[in-house]
């Protein structure tokens, strides 16, 4: 019943039986809330007793038995590492700091689109903007570029990351051993063999990482604050709370960090991109707004960002739209609750389909239609306080690094919207770009997208950033 796109099945389903429905997914009883008011309930009001994650058959294999930041149950191990997370990784000093990195990829990005625009040859947007977010993704937290990499000692583990990568984000492990654990010896469709070999692989590239951050010996490289990245943080931990902190958390940390870099960013700026091509007229409009603020002299600045109000606008209308996790990930209930007026058992999983809620005609006017204008002087904001909008979730179990994302995702398309003139291949025209969506890591477009390029400011401006073009 679910298929091969669950949200908009749940989404269906809710559409008869209302917005609070109780399943039993396999073995598991599950509640599926679909309305702002069931969201806050779910994620505010009841948070402290909904903090806590089922435990996955998947996560046990992939994620080192659960020990992920974002599937581990509400423990003091998880609470450790989310603080760790958001002082070490996305504090608003981490984030400045990084600041050279995100622009120097960026721009790196740009000339190799433009260079490829110039040549003649349409240009891979999903191929660009996913090394994108990864090499800023990689060079921040493990110093290392795996994504074009011109050196010889690390290229092999780059191919075997980006083939990782794309495994890991274009897979989407529904299986029968997932709700009913007692078949899981039977491996039903080889999908536990298949997890089983992923695993492996990913776990000997993690290892690698761990290794490049210590001497021969084991022993961790010291190294000053300012120097540190983000494994050597994870390390530094490690040898402070030997007992606390294995090899295995760090791992399972890292892959975390890969994943929703691989599956979110990137996805939301192709999804952006393709509505705004499906839509010149708001093409149009975020040029002008970016020409007005940032003008045709020079290339626009994170600081910009505070007055592209139209740009974050769009934004805000393709997370409501197309929301890439669009079912975030799944609560559990540690005691028994009460979510709109119903007894809800403990160890009930229970889920809040976003998709749903930004579809909502109830919720929005015209749900169906791509309408920036919507968020225009609009106190609706993405941060978990507005439940009408939650592309990153909401209380203690919060995309912690919702800031970092946002950044990437403006930043991103501002420079990209302001450095290039985008145009469909030619005879298409903008009804025939697909919005068609497939479910893995992420929900993405089902088709590559791929535009002609040519530059839009003058030749001096990109000379002077250290482009050639």
């Amino acid at each position: 019943m679910l298929g091969s796109a669950p949200h908009q099945s749940l989404m269906a389903m809710s559409e008869k039986y209302g917005k609070i429905m109780r399943l039993r997914m396999g073995v598991f009883p599950t509640v599926v809330v679909s309305s702002p008011d069931l969201a806050r309930e779910v994620l505010k009001v009841q948070d402290q007793h909904l903090a806590s994650r089922p435990h996955f058959e998947s996560g046990k294999i992939l994620a080192y038995d659960n020990q992920s930041t974002s599937l581990t149950p509400n423990n003091d191990k998880w609470r450790f590492m989310r603080k760790v997370i958001t002082t070490e990784l996305v504090s608003a000093k981490r984030i400045e700091q990084s600041k050279s990195i995100r622009r120097e990829e960026l721009l790196n990005t740009i000339e190799d689109i433009l260079s490829d625009g110039h040549k003649g040859e349409l240009v891979d947007f999903d191929a660009k903007l996913t090394a994108l977010v990864l090499n800023q993704t990689t060079r921040f937290n493990f110093r290392r570029r795996y994504y074009g990499t011109k050196r010889k000692d690390i290229a092999e583990g780059a191919e075997a990351f980006q083939a990782l990568v794309k495994e890991i984000g274009g897979t989407s492990f529904f299986f029968p051993g997932e709700f009913f654990p007692f078949l899981m010896f039977l491996d039903l469709g080889g999908v536990e063999a298949r997890m089983r070999k992923l695993a492996h692989t990913a776990d000997q590239f993690y290892s690698s990482i761990l290794a490049s951050h210590r001497n021969k010996d084991g022993s961790y490289i010291y190294k000053e604050t300012l120097d540190q990245d983000f494994v050597d943080v994870l390390l530094a931990c490690q040898r402070e709370n030997n007992s606390d902190i294995s090899d295995e958390m760090i791992k399972a940390a890292i892959q975390d960090v890969i994943i929703a870099s691989s599956s979110t960013s990137s996805a939301t700026m192709l999804w952006t991109l393709a509505e705004l091509m499906r839509h010149p007229d708001m093409l149009r409009r975020v040029q002008k707004e970016l020409d007005t603020v940032v003008g045709k002299n020079r290339l626009a600045e994170e600081s910009d960002l505070v007055n592209l109000e139209y740009l974050r606008a769009v934004i805000k209308e393709t997370f409501r739209l197309h929301p890439v996790l669009p079912l975030l990930l799944p609560h559990q209930s540690d005691v028994d609750v009460q979510i709109g007026g119903y007894d809800i058992p403990a160890k009930t999983r229970v889920m809040v389909n976003t998709y749903a809620i930004g579809r909502d005609p109830q919720v929005w006017e015209d749900p169906l239609e791509f309408n920036p204008d919507r968020f225009l002087n609009s106190p609706i904001d993405v941060k978990g306080q507005n439940f009408e909008l939650l592309p990153f979730g909401a209380g203690r179990r919060m995309c912690v690094g919702y800031n970092l994302g946002l950044m990437t995702v403006e930043n991103g398309l501002a420079q990209l919207l302001h450095t290039c003139d985008l145009n469909l291949p030619e005879g298409m025209s903008p009804k025939d770009v697909s919005m068609v969506e497939v479910s893995g890591a992420s929900v993405t477009r089902s088709e590559v997208l791929q535009l002609r390029v040519t530059p839009r400011l003058p030749a001096h401006v990109y000379t002077q950033a250290g482009m050639s073009i």
